[in-house]
Order: C-alpha cells, then structure tokens, then sequence
C-alpha cells in the first residue's frame, strides 16, 4: 500500500475505462490518488484497493468548496453519493445498495426545488401500496391457490427483495387472491430476468426470459384462454436452440 498519494496525471497511472480498475508500473494499486491543481489544491481525490475503486471519493471546487463526495465497495458505488453546487446549495443525491444497485435519484436547481426523483419502485412499476412478501399478514393458501391480505382475498400488487435491504427481484399482480396482471422478475443488479402477464388464472400473451446479459433466453406466447401457441429458446450467444408452435421463421 502507497503511503502518499499518486499523482492521477502521473504517467505510470493507467485506468481501465472498462471497468475503473486502476494500475500503477503496471500492478493493482492500492492507496489514494489525487489530482492537484496547479496552487496545489487538491480537485479530487479517490481511494483504491488492489486496483478496484474502494472508499472515499471526493472532489472540491477551487475555492475548496465541496463538489462531490461517496463512497464506492469492491469497485461498486454505495450508501449516499452527494453533489453540491458552487455555492453550496445541493444538486445530487443518489442512494445506492451494498451492490451498486441505485435506489434513489434526486436532482435540485440553485434555488433549492427539487426537479427530478426517480426511485425504485417507480422504476420497476411497483405501486405505492404494494405489499411486501414478507409481510406477514400476506398469506398464500395452498389448498385454494389464492393469496390473502389480512384474512381476505389479495388485489394489488406484491413485491420481493432478496434480502430485507436488497434490491426488489419480483413483482406479482392479484385480483381477488388470483393471479391477475403484470409478473416481472429483476437479476440482482436490476436486469431484467422476465415479464408476463395473467388473466383468468392462467398466462396470456408474451411471456420473455432474458439471461443476465440481457440477451433474450425464451420468449412463448400464450392464446387469451391460456393455450401456448409458440416457444423458442436462444443460447447466450443468441443462435435458437428450440422452436414450438406455428411461427418459424
């Protein structure tokens, strides 16, 4: 570990534009790396391990204003980013989860009035009385196949984390305990995994998968009465590898 900063401009410095890695004389750098303007104050200031992004990041305003400030974890943005305004005032506040995942965005102008808000939920279409799965006054009846809320038949929409503090991978519609509406599902980081549809307790219309790379893994297409009438399967690298149903070409 680098006792005193690097010098970002130091041309033995070489960043992954990919990835953000950072290496120094041709090794993972750990420790801290500025970028200093020509009076010697500091414009930004960044901390790595082992070549991934970890720590404290910051950076000032000439008159050393505060600018920006976060942290990032194995490479990763987390907890609270902030970005400041010349004067002071606020402009930026992005949440983020131990994975990177972004939860919150708010953007303000000079005057202080908030002029963009994008959160989860919002993202992911969940409605503001969803309930979460692991409510425990939310209770699937095997023996019916139907949801209760509160010892009566679940409308509205259920959402699952994958850890009370992780990000939300699932989204379910019901009409009166049933299956009924939009179904999604999220990889970790937010990737879709896949989206649907039900009616009348039974899938209706498309229904597509996709792997974590976003590629389309399945895709089928359900008749308003439920029947399937296509299929087709891709491998990661795209090429078809199945085929059901009338369409083939």
């Amino acid at each position: 570990m680098s006792d005193d900063p690097i010098e970002w401009t130091d041309p033995d410095v070489a960043i992954d534009a990919a990835t953000g890695r950072l290496s120094y004389r041709g090794e993972p750098y750990t420790g801290a790396v500025t970028w200093t303007r020509d009076d010697g104050s500091w414009r930004e200031y960044w901390s790595y391990d082992d070549g991934d992004r970890e720590g404290d990041w910051s950076g000032w305003y000439p008159d050393g204003t505060m600018r920006y400030n976060g942290e990032f974890y194995r490479n990763r943005p987390v907890g609270t980013w902030q970005e400041w305004y010349p004067d002071g005032a606020r402009r930026l506040e992005d949440v983020y989860d131990i994975e990177g995942v972004l939860l919150t965005h708010s953007v303000w102008d000079q005057a202080g009035e908030l002029i963009e808000f994008d959160d989860e939920r919002s993202r992911k279409g969940v409605a503001t009385d969803a309930v979460s799965s692991d409510d425990p006054e939310l209770r699937w009846d095997d023996t019916e196949n139907r949801m209760y809320y509160r010892g009566a038949p679940f409308t509205g929409q259920e959402f699952r984390r994958a850890a009370p503090s992780g990000p939300i991978t699932e989204l379910a519609t019901y009409a009166d305990g049933y299956r009924d509406g939009p179904t999604r599902g999220w990889y970790f980081d937010g990737t879709p995994r896949y989206t649907g549809d039900y009616a009348d307790r039974h899938e209706v219309g498309r229904w597509i998968e996709w792997f974590p790379t976003g590629n389309r893994k399945e895709e089928t297409v359900f008749a308003p009465d439920g029947a399937l009438l296509t299929r087709t399967r891709w491998d990661e690298s795209g090429a078809v590898i199945a085929r059901h149903g009338e369409h083939r070409d």
